[in-house]
């Protein structure tokens, strides 16, 4: 018997979809090309659930934007939490302060951006992209109640922040937190999930199909079961994140 490598358990979004189609009995969700004809749905919901359910080192990213003088906000998609903001020009790299919209609007932003004096950016604030009516290629300036055109094609993938000062020479905008996995379009994408747990993933993408049935009793089996799972890997991550670590002396 040949030696077991984790090559073996690396699967692309053609071959989850083969499995699913194959545990599922549901031959209408694939094509007979192997093409999707709706499962991916059940595979992408799936891989979304796994990342909100789980606190793993994999689940925090960095996400990098280029800011021009006077940039004063930054967009960015898939993420679910924002842990810390960094900005870093030729003074270095300094981490942002954390504020409220209201607290940014009255300490900084009383006049027009482009009557702000730039400077180096020390706080920033959150804000939601969501219009009413809903629109496209827009985001709304919460700050002066007016609409900015941006790239964004929708405005729910995004989420955005507002910095103060707006920067004085070009610099690079580092948001730290929560992300999720990239999403899986292409047959030959891969992801976390696929790559390391493809089982789990096949699992989550099941779960969500006896949800869409109504069938209570068989979505709680498989949730428990990706419960018993996720609960094992994050003992490894545990074990992985205090070994080694010793105190700082100050």
């Amino acid at each position: 018997m040949g030696k077991f490598s984790p090559k073996e358990m690396v699967m692309t979004l053609a071959e989850i979809r083969a499995l699913f189609e194959s545990r599922s009995g549901r031959s209408d969700l694939v094509k007979e090309s192997g093409a999707d004809d709706g499962a991916d749905f059940f595979i992408q919901s799936g891989q979304r659930m796994l990342d909100r359910m789980v606190g793993m080192t994999q689940s925090f990213a960095r996400s990098f934007k280029t800011l021009e003088i006077g940039d004063y906000y930054a967009i960015f998609k898939g993420c679910r939490a924002v842990k810390e903001v960094w900005i870093s020009n030729s003074d270095g790299r300094t981490e942002l302060v954390k504020v409220s919209l209201s607290n940014m609007r009255t300490v900084y932003y009383d006049d027009a951006p482009d009557e702000i004096t730039s400077g180096d950016p020390v706080n920033y604030c959150l804000i939601s992209l969501r219009t009413y009516p809903d629109a496209d290629n827009v985001i709304i300036d919460y700050l002066y109640d007016h609409l900015l055109e941006d790239d964004a094609t929708e405005d729910y993938e995004y989420n955005g922040i507002i910095i103060s000062p707006p920067p004085d020479e070009a610099s690079q905008l580092e948001v730290f937190g929560l992300f999720y996995s990239p999403p899986l379009s292409s047959d030959s994408d891969t992801s976390y999930w696929t790559v390391n747990h493809p089982e789990i993933l096949l699992m989550a993408a099941l779960y969500h199909l006896e949800v869409s049935y109504r069938n209570t009793e068989g979505a709680n089996d498989w949730l428990g079961a990706i419960g018993i799972q996720l609960a094992e890997i994050e003992k490894d991550w545990v074990e992985g994140d205090i070994v080694g670590v010793t105190q700082i002396e100050g």
